[in-house]
């Protein structure tokens, strides 16, 4: 019995720890937190923290379901990942350099949109194949040195692992929010330093995925 209530600890430990740590690097869910926490409001912010949170369970829960038919297309493909870093990086330097070429940055989630901040952050989670290539490697890892993890493993290890995944992203990108915040309260909502913020954020997370690509 205590076996078992501590093994649940661990799935839900690793599955907190891993999303927690997954989502720290800049990705599209980060800059839409900032960015929306200050030009609107912490509590918007958070509505996309929620959806975001929502999006990485699934998009784990896919990782699981997928993880070799995944792993085989990535192999095949592996311009998909770094197409979609480079946007990331060129992105992040032509903020950085926006002063120069005179461009002017907006944030697009800042604007009407048909569907809810929820669901923005969702999508913003979900649709991401670095993300997903992250949830294969962590599966992975997983079943090699800490438990068995799969589509077979009991419903109650499977749900304390998709719970923690849940927290661990909602916890970081709280915490980013709540940052954002406090620089809002300092700074006005069109203040360079936090369009620079994000460049930084963009470029330094490009690369600290490529390398670990190349590092897998």
């Amino acid at each position: 019995m205590i076996y078992d209530i501590l093994m649940l600890v661990v799935f839900l430990v690793t599955g907190f720890l891993a999303s927690g740590l997954g989502a720290l690097p800049a990705s599209s869910s980060n800059v839409a937190v900032i960015t929306t926490t200050l030009e609107k409001s912490f509590r918007k912010g958070f509505q996309i923290t929620l959806g975001a949170g929502l999006g990485s369970v699934v998009l784990s829960f896919i990782a699981l379901l997928y993880s070799q038919v995944f792993t085989d297309f990535f192999e095949d493909n592996p311009w998909v990942q770094y197409t979609i870093l480079f946007i990331f990086f060129a992105l992040g330097v032509l903020i950085l350099v926006r002063n120069w070429i005179e461009i002017d940055f907006e944030n697009p989630l800042s604007k009407k949109a048909k569907i809810g901040r929820f669901w923005q952050g969702f999508l913003l989670a979900f649709i991401n194949p670095p993300a997903l290539i992250f949830w294969i490697l962590i599966i992975s890892l997983a079943n090699t040195y800490l438990f068995s993890l799969s589509k077979f493993s009991p419903i109650l290890n499977l749900t304390f692992f998709f719970v923690g995944i849940f927290l661990g992203k909602i916890t970081t990108l709280y915490f980013y929010g709540k940052m954002s915040k406090k620089l809002g309260e300092r700074k006005r909502k069109n203040n360079p330093i936090v369009y620079t913020i994000i460049g930084i954020a963009l470029v330094a997370g490009s690369l600290v995925q490529f390398i670990r690509m190349l590092l897998d």
